[in-house]
């Protein structure tokens, strides 16, 4: 991709952004991307009363990233395993000129939570269980995995100061320790805001 995208000329629908993407990631994007519209309730509560960084967990494809940067001030950071997501989603950010966005290939466990202020989380672990959550062969299905996975991000998330935020999308929420309070739930409780309180 050596084009520059006008933002003009871009429309932040589904459709307009899974059109940036190969077909093989398009006809992903229902099952694995965050909707646009669950992507602008996210960073609008994400973003609110200052607060100036975020961090996707598990980024994929970049989606919830795009949105999130082309809507808010915040500098949106995504975070992704796969070396082929995380360069797909460069190629596409430098193709749009978006500036408050960056991509890092890496394991979520190593990051260092206390730089962000706030974080969305797409159920990113559910393809260790489930089946029909799996985005590619490579991935095995692995319950002690899953189970440690949810462990230490509860862990980072606890060691987070107060005021920190959480969104959710869709999952049952075993990685959010109780100093989280759930501050409003969304989409018939798919997408929930979480707020640390204590």
């Amino acid at each position: 991709m050596s084009f520059v995208v006008s933002l003009d000329a871009l429309k932040l629908t589904d459709e307009a952004i899974n059109v940036l993407y190969p077909i093989k990631m398009q006809k992903l994007s229902d099952t694995h991307w965050t909707p646009v519209d669950i992507s602008k309730k996210a960073i609008k509560f994400l973003s609110e009363d200052g607060r100036k960084s975020v961090l996707d967990l598990g980024s994929g494809s970049g989606k919830f990233c795009l949105v999130a940067a082309l809507t808010s001030r915040a500098n949106i950071v995504g975070v992704e395993q796969r070396e082929n997501l995380v360069q797909l989603s460069r190629k596409i950010s430098k193709s749009l000129a978006i500036e408050n966005l960056q991509f890092i290939h890496a394991d979520l466990i190593d990051l260092d939570f206390s730089v962000y202020d706030s974080f969305f989380f797409f159920n990113a672990f559910e393809e260790l269980v489930n089946p029909k959550d799996k985005l590619d062969r490579q991935q095995e299905l692995d319950e002690v995995a899953h189970q440690k996975y949810i462990q230490l991000i509860r862990q980072k998330f606890e060691s987070t100061p107060v005021r920190v935020r959480i969104v959710t999308y869709c999952g049952e929420c075993e990685e959010i320790p109780s100093s989280f309070r759930l501050v409003k739930s969304e989409n018939k409780g798919r997408l929930k805001y979480w707020e640390k309180s204590i």
